[in-house]
């Protein structure tokens, strides 16, 4: 995974650069931070987020402990199969503020599990949808909250 997830990160960032104010929801051991070392991390394993050194937030991503839309760009990297819902994804993100959510999949199951991924942001507007990664992929789905 040191290998692979910061060339999956690289990928997802060239094409859905973040803006503004960022949150890294379920941040792991903090491979996002390597690239935008100015985002929240919020994860709710302590021992992970001993490893990152930026700003950190221990949470649920169930149940955010933030005020409704306080940040531009959302990040949920190989996390949103821990919980149910975005909604919490979605209350925090900014009116035209965008989320980047992934979802690993294989070559085969890759459709399905985008069409998954796709249904979980029921209240944004998908702008773009792709794959990324090689060994191990991942579907993403960048995401945009309506404004007003």
């Amino acid at each position: 995974m040191e290998d692979v997830q910061p060339r999956k990160i690289d990928g997802i960032l060239r094409r859905a650069p973040p803006r503004g104010r960022i949150l890294d929801v379920g941040c792991g051991p903090g491979f996002l931070e390597k690239f935008i070392p100015e985002a929240v991390a919020l994860d709710i394993d302590l021992d992970n987020l001993r490893k990152v050194r930026r700003k950190k937030v221990l949470a649920d991503a169930r149940y955010l402990p933030f005020r409704s839309s306080v940040f531009d760009t959302v990040f949920c990297i190989d996390s949103v199969h821990l919980f149910e819902k975005t909604d919490e994804l979605e209350r925090v993100l900014s009116p035209g503020g965008k989320a980047v959510i992934t979802l690993f999949c294989t070559e085969y199951t890759k459709e399905e599990r985008m069409e998954e991924l796709k249904k979980k942001v029921r209240k944004l507007r998908v702008k773009e949808e792709f794959f990324v990664g090689d060994r191990e992929l991942d579907a993403v789905v960048v995401a945009e909250k309506p404004m007003g």
